[in-house]
Order: C-alpha cells, then structure tokens, then sequence
C-alpha cells in the first residue's frame, strides 16, 4: 500500500499540538461537583415544597443589554476615515491667467477592534446520578418564576439560557448551563468598560476586546502606521472627585450638559445627524444627579449675573421641581437644552470609595458617566457588539470531521464542547468571541471621578462587589436512614 506523504505530512502537523505536554485539554476529573439539585443531597431534594421558586439574585443590566449585535468572520477589520485635508499651498494669482493656489490633500486614518475570547466551563456532573430522587415525597415540577439572569438575556451578548427555568429531574443539565450563563454575565458585562487588550495571555487562551474606557479615548491612532489622530479622540473630562450634588462653580449639570453640547456641535458640523445619545451611570450617581438636576437647570446662569456679580434671587415652585425630577427618574433620562437624553442605568461600571483613594470621603463613591452615540444618520448604528459565528465557517469544519460534540447556539453566538467523557462523568465548556464597535469616537464622552453618597447603597451583582449579598446552603445532607446491615 502506498501512502500519500503530503497528506500524512499535514495530519502530523495538524495533530502536532496535541502531542505537546503544554496542551491543555482534559478529560472531566472523576470527581463530579456538588450540589446537585435534586435526589439525596440535592439542594431540592426536600419534601414537600412548593411548586414556585423565586431566586433573589440582583440581575445587572446596562449597556450590554442595550447594545445591538451582528455577527461576522472577520478577525482585523479595519475602518477609515477622513480626518481633515491640508491647507492650501501657493499664492493668489495677479492675472487673469496665473495660476491658482493647490488645494490642500486630505488625509485619512483607519481604526481596527481585535475580537475578545471567554470561556467558562459548566460543573462537572455524574450522568446516572440525574434523575434520582429520595422519595415519593421528592417533587421535581420546581420552576423558577423570575429569570435568574435578565429578562433582555435573548436579545443581548448573553447565552438565552434564563426565563421561568423548569428544575425538574430532567433538567440538572439545564441547571448547570444557567450557572455557565450567569457566568458570562459577570465576566463580560464589566469587560463592556474595562476591557483591555493588553490583558490578553500570551498564547491567546484568554482575550479581551476594547471597552468603552478604550473606545471613548483621546488616544487614537492609525492601526496601519501608529499615527496620531487627534480628530477621532473623544471628549474626555475629569470632575476631579466633586460631589454630584455640589452646585458650586462648574456643577455636574453644566458639565454634563457642556459635554452634550460639544459633541452634538461635532455631529451637526461633520453631517451625521440625526444622531441619537445616551447617557450611561451608576444607579445610586443617576439618583443623586437628578435631585440636583431640576433646580440647577431652571436656575441656571440667574442666580449670579455673569460680569457684575450681582445676585439675584430666583424663585422655583417646589411641587413643579418635583414632578420634574420625578419624571426623569421614572422615564430615566435627563433633558439638556429641552431634549430627552435616555440614561442607562449600568451596574457593571467600575466603583471606588474611600478604600481606593483619599480622595473620596467615607460612606461616598466614585464612578464615571458615559455619553454614548447609539446611532448615526437617522438609525445606522453606531455602538454594537459583533460576534464570531460559528454557525458559519467553523460548523463546516466540525460537520466535515463528524465532531458531533460540538454545537453552537444563539444564531452562532457561543461554540459549545462536550468533553470526553470520563466513564460517567460528564463536562461542557463554551466560549464567545465578541467584540465592542463605536464608528464615531469623536462624539462619545465621558466624565471620569463623580462622587456620590447615597444614604444607602444598592446591592451589587457581582460576588466580588462590596455590596453582593446572596447566603443560603450549598448542600443538603442525604437521608440517613436505619439499615440491616449496620444493625
């Protein structure tokens, strides 16, 4: 028999990594993860509860929530620009036929996003061990009847694993993937500010795509040569650690609507409008802002005559101050200049208190506020999400070598693997590889370092957050039961 060497030369080199002793993939352990959720043990397996089951979990909501997403094959893109043109050069002409001066050459500068790349892994389970239960007195038609993750989970970045969850025998599996969801919840939803590429490991296990801390920059540069472009740099201002309810000086509404007012001049000058913006918080820094907001903006500039001093008093009907201040929170957003600025409220902004610097008091906080173009030119997006789809080129290869353990779900979103197996024990992991797009920088904003201090603070969502708050019992003990053979 006579072998094809150049087809055996790349089967060796395509299994070559997998000889490696570096190469990190394993079987499932032996040792399955407790608890499960029902039979001996389970954190269900009790007798006699009731059918419906009501999680507290505080589930984060936020710009990833917001954001639309589109999927797609392409690792480098790369997006230009026209940044300005030069000035003209040579003189006015003296007569009727000299020449004019040339105009000047434009210029142009090109962005690029690099996709990011988690995986998360679900607890490792023993096959035959689903399905057991104690007794007759065991019911297994528990449903959750509040969705665990986020109610906008299916039309977002995240696995659509939530919804009323069925925890019956049946669905231990289930259970498991709803774990592996909340998961990529508190992983990616801060990676939405704090991503950051230079985070990445080394040999590209671990990914991290441009956040917005990134994105709404004033550092942007041509991805080709590393140029500067300063016309693409987003307004960034620091509010050095002033407290959002100090109407002293520049307040947090005149910065705020400062802030407004530069980039919608850019957006109108540079013909992208419409353009529509959002504004993005901290719940407890958008609670303190709008207790000051209606006062502030119907006081604006008639206290203090600008250039005299002189000082006038300015009366505000209470009740009237009220209802505005109410209608903002209730339709969550603040109006600059008569315009409605819709703000999301994002529980996955970074925080700082006192214990980070001594720059904030104790009991207050410190966060940022984002000013976001959602869309440009009467709905083109501006800001999204794009994701790697498996759906596409990768599911041709995995059908073409028959690797049926391998599935994509979301429309492509996340690449699922079952492990092989060990005997009866069983493990999955997933992973996604999105990345954050925002085509118009240059009319993005943030402040950085609001301080608040509310007289009680929410309950955060991530278990590393100072203010996360679950409890409860990890496991049950099975029945002990008198037996014959012990007697």
């Amino acid at each position: 028999m006579t072998l094809n060497t150049n087809v055996m030369a790349d089967l060796a080199k395509a299994l070559a990594p997998f000889a490696d002793p570096n190469y990190k993939h394993t079987t499932p352990s032996g040792t399955p993860s407790t608890p499960y959720y029902h039979g001996p043990g389970g954190l269900f397996g009790v007798a006699g509860l009731e059918r419906d089951l009501i999680h507290t979990r505080v589930s984060g909501r936020g710009v990833a929530w917001v954001l639309p997403k589109f999927s797609s094959v392409t690792t480098d893109p790369l997006f230009p620009y026209i940044t300005g043109f030069q000035d003209e050069s040579g003189s006015e002409p003296d007569g009727v036929c000299d020449d004019a001066p040339v105009a000047g050459a434009g210029k142009s500068c090109i962005q690029t996003a690099p996709f990011g790349r988690y995986t998360r892994m679900t607890r490792e389970m023993e096959v035959n061990r689903v399905g057991q239960k104690i007794n007759r007195g065991e019911f297994t038609d528990i449903r959750t009847i509040n969705d665990p993750i986020a109610p906008e989970l299916g039309l977002s970045i995240f696995p659509s694993i939530g919804g009323s969850t069925q925890l019956g025998l049946g669905a231990e599996m289930l259970a498991r993937f709803l774990e592996v969801g909340v998961a990529f919840v508190n992983k990616v939803g801060p990676q939405t500010y704090v991503g950051n590429p230079t985070n990445n490991s080394g040999p590209g296990g671990y990914k991290e795509f441009m956040g917005l801390d990134l994105l709404i920059g004033t550092t942007k540069v041509d991805a080709i040569t590393g140029t500067a472009c300063p016309s693409l740099a987003s307004d960034v201002k620091d509010f050095n650690y002033k407290k959002a309810d100090d109407l002293t000086g520049d307040d947090i509404v005149r910065t705020l609507t400062t802030m407004y007012r530069y980039v919608k001049y850019i957006a109108t000058k540079s013909g992208l409008n419409p353009v529509t913006w959002r504004f993005a918080m901290r719940q407890s820094l958008f609670w303190e802002i709008t207790d000051v907001w209606a006062c502030a903006y119907w006081s604006y500039r008639c206290g203090t005559i600008a250039n005299t001093g002189t000082t006038n008093n300015v009366n505000i009907e209470g009740r009237s101050q009220t209802e505005f201040r109410d209608a903002m929170r209730n339709g969550e957003y603040l109006v600059i200049d008569g315009v409605q600025i819709p703000v999301i409220v994002d529980d996955f902004i970074n925080e700082d208190s006192s214990n980070d610097t001594n720059l904030i008091d104790v009991g207050c906080f410190a966060s940022d506020i984002y000013l976001i173009p959602m869309t440009i030119l009467g709905g083109r997006p501006a800001t999204y999400f794009e994701y790697f789809d498996y759906s596409q080129g990768p599911m041709q290869s995995i059908r073409d070598g028959r690797a049926t353990d391998d599935f994509w779900t979301d429309g492509g979103q996340y690449l699922w693997h079952k492990k092989t197996p060990l005997n009866w024990c069983l493990q999955y992991i997933a992973k996604i590889e999105p990345r954050m797009i925002l085509k118009t920088p240059h009319i993005a904003a943030r402040l950085t370092n609001a301080v608040y201090c509310p007289l009680q603070h929410e309950r955060d969502v991530l278990p590393t957050d100072a203010y996360f708050t679950n409890g409860g019992v990890t496991s049950r003990s099975a029945p002990s039961l008198f037996s014959d053979w012990n007697g």
